[in-house]
């Protein structure tokens, strides 16, 4: 599916509103802004998968652009909570070009709001070789703004999505054409979603995710789906633990967080 085709309309990547601005004189720099509206908030902190979710698509479209006509998968992402903000706040990142090898690309982002950094990104993104008979990637060449004429979100992005709790840090949901990628497997941003959720469902109430390292490792498009959350290390403050989401008949996702109290 090319670029210009995705997301579809109705797609989350449209409902949470997301710009993407290239940069006119550097294509190793990409801008992207997100307004972060109440649903995105959890006991008055930003879901800090919200802004990755921002960031994962920015930093992919840039990816595409240093090797298209092939296209990238997200091979790993780290997020770091660094700051916090307020609802009503516009989160805008710049999304910067570490290195665009033969077989990865790598960048690195900073988000802020009020000119303030709140989260830094840094990504890897591995080339996919294009195959016969599928559309080639197309990079970003003129501002894309995701919202226009969608409606906003209306009800917290948890119970948009459909996560289940179940034990202390599992959650399960279901694919569905809202958290779609591009290929029909989940979109990395979602991913990111689902492991803060079982994060901070191992946690309990009154967490708040500091840190998350994701590697992706492949694509499930059947579900239903399952992120669980272990701990490793639990303090007075922090809990510092692993992560795995799996799909029907195999695992996706796995990483480490870090939630603190």
């Amino acid at each position: 599916m090319a670029l210009k085709e995705y997301p579809p309309p109705g797609h989350l990547l449209r409902r949470l509103s997301i710009s993407l601005i290239p940069d006119s004189e550097d294509s190793a720099t990409i801008y992207s802004s997100m307004p972060l509206v109440p649903e995105l908030f959890v006991e008055g902190r930003y879901r800090l998968s919200a802004i990755a979710t921002q960031v994962d698509l920015a930093s992919g479209v840039m990816s595409v652009g240093f090797t298209q006509p092939d296209w990238t998968a997200t091979f790993d992402m780290a997020t770091h909570r660094v700051g916090e903000a307020e609802p009503g706040s516009l989160a805008q990142g710049v999304t910067r070009l570490i290195r665009a090898g033969k077989n990865t690309v790598v960048s690195a982002t900073t988000v802020s709001c009020n000119d303030e950094v709140i989260t830094y990104v840094e990504t890897t993104y591995s080339r996919l070789a294009l195959h016969e008979g599928s559309a080639p990637a197309v990079g970003l060449d003129q501002p894309r703004h995701l919202g226009r004429g969608e409606a906003p979100l209306n009800a917290p992005l948890a119970d948009m999505i459909g996560f289940r709790r179940g034990a202390p840090g599992l959650v399960e949901f279901d694919l569905q054409p809202l958290i779609r990628n591009s290929t029909g497997s989940i979109q990395g941003g979602v991913s990111a979603m689902a492991a803060e959720e079982a994060a901070l469902h191992l946690a309990g109430p009154g967490s708040g995710l500091e840190f998350l390292h994701l590697y992706y490792l492949a694509a499930d498009r059947s579900g239903p789906y399952r992120s669980t959350a272990t701990a490793l290390r639990t303090a007075e403050r922090t809990t510092t633990g692993r992560v795995e989401l799996s799909g029907h008949t195999r695992v996706v996702v796995q990483g480490t967080f870090i939630v603190g109290r």
